[in-house]
């Protein structure tokens, strides 16, 4: 008789995890207190304009997710990305150190949303608090419904917002309290001519602006000429309460200041990340408690990053396998 499972948070480490689970013969319940699944590893849509407001791509070197990158690339679900990246360090273009980066196709939510397509997966359901009882786990949710007991739970969200789910675990919590997150204010913009930048995307070193990508230069991406541009965590901690309607202005100044005059904004459009970047000193892989059979996983636990949110999935989930009898 297979065990039910509870994970909180649909971003790819959750979904991941929940996949691994599911796939061993357990029932699986995720929740997610967005309206859609994805997390970081997301897109955004304004009419017939895409960004990849988030995680902008990915890179391979886990055996795990080589063998995942293989069936979705055979699926059409994923692309190199063949961009021209560089590095601009003191005003100066570099290029970027060499590597294959994959993309989501046609979005990098594509990779959340075929994940969720067998999971049962409940958007919009804030779970507020873990209760252990004689049952098992129980999520306790923002609307009161009731969603029954689970033998075991798994929460794969940023570590502030894990620590208050841990409560019931002061090992685990306190664990994930260590934990630093920084914040990013994306901007995203459409020009009606493309930039006069000699290259597609480019991790900058100095200035507010940590990245900008042109998402046009990506596979499967529509025409327009869309841009996304990253702060950088001090510069955006500085500006964290600035009206979202003037965030796009003041970051599209620095591009003008470094670049020079661009092309008419058709549209822009600021969008603000809690907690975009984690620790890279942390490599935890995941956290789990056999007594009590609640994990934690994410991109934290290995640094950050897409393929670190996944292979700290597919940790967690094997933990949960190999240490409790699930029955």
């Amino acid at each position: 008789m297979p065990s039910r499972v509870t994970v909180v948070g649909a971003g790819l480490s959750g979904l991941i995890a929940a996949h691994r689970l599911q796939d061993a013969g357990h029932t699986v319940v995720v929740f997610d207190k967005g309206r859609r699944p994805g997390g970081r590893a997301n897109t955004r849509e304004h009419g017939t304009y895409r960004f990849d407001h988030g995680a902008q791509f990915f890179t391979v070197r886990d055996d795990r997710i080589r063998a995942l990158l293989a069936r979705w690339l055979e699926a059409g679900l994923v692309a190199p990305w063949q961009g021209t990246l560089v590095r601009v360090v003191d005003g100066r273009i570099k290029p970027a150190k060499p590597t294959t980066r994959y993309v989501g196709v046609p979005g990098m939510i594509d990779l959340a949303l075929n994940l969720a397509s067998t999971l049962d997966v409940r958007p919009g359901v804030r779970v507020e608090e873990l209760e252990r009882t004689h049952e098992g786990w129980r999520a306790i949710v923002t609307s009161g419904e009731d969603h029954g007991s689970f033998d075991h739970a798994v929460v794969a969200v940023p570590a502030p917002q894990a620590v208050p789910l841990l409560e019931a675990v002061p090992s685990l919590r306190d664990t994930a309290a260590d934990v630093g997150m920084s914040p990013c204010w994306a901007v995203l913009a459409v020009f009606a001519e493309p930039l006069p930048m000699p290259f597609d995307g480019a991790f900058v070193a100095d200035g507010p602006i940590s990245w900008m990508a042109r998402d046009t230069s990506k596979p499967g991406r529509p025409s327009a000429e869309t841009w996304i541009f990253h702060a950088n965590p001090e510069w955006t901690q500085r500006q964290w309460d600035i009206p979202r309607e003037e965030l796009p202005a003041l970051l599209l100044e620095d591009v003008r200041d470094r670049w020079g005059p661009l092309p008419d904004v058709v549209f822009q459009r600021a969008h603000r990340w809690g907690y975009a970047l984690s620790d890279p000193e942390c490599r935890i892989g995941s956290l789990f408690d056999p007594e009590s059979g609640l994990g934690v996983c994410g991109d934290w636990c290995v640094g950050g990053r897409v393929e670190g949110a996944l292979v700290s999935g597919i940790d967690v989930a094997d933990r949960l396998l190999d240490g409790v009898e699930l029955t």
